[in-house]
């Protein structure tokens, strides 16, 4: 079976997924899309009404979620099947709920059987609004397995392929990379 590497969030997530999926009336329905120029998480987003924390703004718990998010589907991305183990938030200033966003994410480091993540939120403007760091837990393929199994034995072993995909697209990536430095 012959898979290419994912492209946003909801290439390998449920369509009901909170973050991503678009058969969630009170999801985010953001698209985490992968930039393999730059092999970062990048993509605009426009908030939903349901947002609204303090009024005219985006709650911050909305926005760690974007952030978890971000980081996370990215080390998928990059191929590597995770999950939260910190997530630290600096909130710099208030979000409006009115006006679309950036959202970037990408990798700062490999330590053992953790990855290390950095995101930013900006306005359209290029004002920092959020910045966020988080370390994930590497799962090995047999608890992975056990959580992403949807009912569908086929699920996991299209995930697997997608996974792979995502290794190889990324050792090309890191190698393009070194090489421009």
């Amino acid at each position: 079976m012959e898979e290419k590497p994912s492209q946003r969030g909801q290439d390998w997530h449920l369509p009901t997924c909170y973050g991503c999926g678009p058969q969630n009336g009170h999801g985010l329905e953001a698209s985490f899309a992968f930039d393999e120029e730059s092999g970062e998480v990048r993509f605009s987003y426009e908030p939903k009404p349901f947002a609204l924390g303090a009024p005219g703004f985006v709650h911050g718990g909305v926005l760690a979620t974007i952030m978890d998010e971000a980081q996370g589907v990215l080390c998928f991305h990059v191929g590597h099947m995770v999950m939260t183990d910190r997530l630290s938030m600096k909130y710099h200033k208030a979000t409006s709920l009115f006006h679309p966003f950036s959202v970037r994410a990408w990798l700062t480091a490999v330590r053992k059987k953790r990855l290390y993540t950095r995101g930013t939120i900006h306005s359209m403007e290029g004002e920092l609004l959020v910045s966020s760091t988080a370390v994930w837990y590497l799962l090995n393929e047999r608890i992975a397995e056990r959580l992403f199994r949807h009912g569908d034995p086929m699920d996991f072993e299209r995930l697997k392929v997608i996974m792979e995909a995502n290794r190889k697209r990324a050792r090309q990536i890191r190698l393009r990379l070194r090489q421009k430095r």
